[in-house]
């Protein structure tokens, strides 16, 4: 009787995940194919910046990781009950939220410095033709885009997550992949928005040879 009331109680958690999970899966992967046609649209339009497509890759690791990392522990929250949307902006979700920006400012600032090196260790200042970026470019786009990105993806994380709980859903079946289809979206967008921004105010140098 125990091993039938075992196997019952595994179906109906299976079904459970497969039912919450499978709609927004699917829907991550319209969202993620969508982020791709932003990101050929972001080569073709700022390829002669020298040294930039070192820094995207670590951009959206890195929202990734603190983003998800965030839902992790909201969803951990929500169970314990220390978090809950009736609860609001209570104490243990406003630290949180302070410790995912402090995340990304400090890593932020040392993966635009990271980049830096990197471009010159390699020598991908001087190619034949293009525009250097020089290391403010590499922490205004850094910072920039982290920043500008994590005031909406903390934002929709939260959200989703006390909303999920809220509605009897469980946020670990929801929170991270739409957090994740959703952030590569956002993270590429205002990555276009903080490059214009960092090569408005600093013209890069213009090499060609």
């Amino acid at each position: 009787m125990g091993m039938a009331n075992g196997r019952s109680h595994e179906r109906t958690l299976i079904w459970r995940v497969y039912r919450e999970a499978m709609p927004v899966l699917l829907f991550t992967v319209l969202a993620e194919l969508f982020a791709g046609s932003l990101l050929l649209n972001l080569d073709v339009n700022f390829a002669s910046l020298i040294g930039l497509f070192i820094l995207i890759p670590g951009l959206m690791q890195l929202r990734g990781n603190i983003s998800t990392s965030l839902a992790q522990r909201l969803g951990s929250g929500t169970h314990l009950g220390t978090i809950s949307w009736k609860q609001g902006l209570n104490k243990p979700l406003r630290a949180n939220i302070k410790a995912a920006f402090y995340l990304v400012i400090i890593m932020s600032v040392a993966l635009g410095v990271g980049a830096w090196l990197v471009s010159l260790f390699f020598q991908i200042t001087t190619p034949r033709s293009g525009l250097i970026l020089q290391l403010s470019h590499f922490l205004i786009i850094a910072l920039g885009t982290a920043l500008l990105a994590s005031i909406f993806q903390v934002t929709i994380t939260v959200t989703v997550a006390l909303l999920a709980h809220a509605r009897g859903l469980d946020p670990d079946n929801i929170t991270i992949p739409i957090v994740a289809a959703i952030g590569d979206i956002i993270t590429i967008a205002c990555l276009m928005v903080a490059i214009i921004v960092a090569i408005t105010l600093i013209p890069p140098i213009t090499i060609i040879i």
